[in-house]
């Protein structure tokens, strides 16, 4: 019990500060004065910023986790860790470039 309530107090903190750093960038990029235009405009910038940071960061999980499994000689053949690894990391990058086209063209 005592765990359950210390891993609600850990990630209640950690959400908190992550709230507490995007209403200190939202103060400090959006001034007091700004039209609906303009704030629309810097959080769809930052948005976009952000979904690209997150596509390399899944990219290059994908490709770290293709390494290490190929490099794990203690549990499987190579060839059986290849067979599974290789199609989990082409649907993940397969979904993400199609995300990323979605996200560009507006219907």
């Amino acid at each position: 019990m005592w765990e359950a309530i210390g891993i609600v107090v850990f990630m209640a903190i950690v959400v908190g500060v992550a709230v507490g750093i995007l209403v200190l960038l939202d103060r400090s990029t959006l001034r007091p004065g700004v039209s609906a235009e303009e704030r629309k405009a810097v959080l769809a910038k930052r948005s976009q910023k952000w979904q690209r940071r997150w596509w390399n960061f899944y990219v290059c999980m994908a490709v770290i986790a293709l390494v290490v499994n190929g490099l794990n000689l203690g549990h499987e053949s190579l060839r059986y860790r290849i067979g599974w690894s290789v199609p989990a990391a082409v649907v993940v990058i397969w979904f993400l470039l199609s995300k990323s086209k979605r996200d560009e063209d507006p219907e």
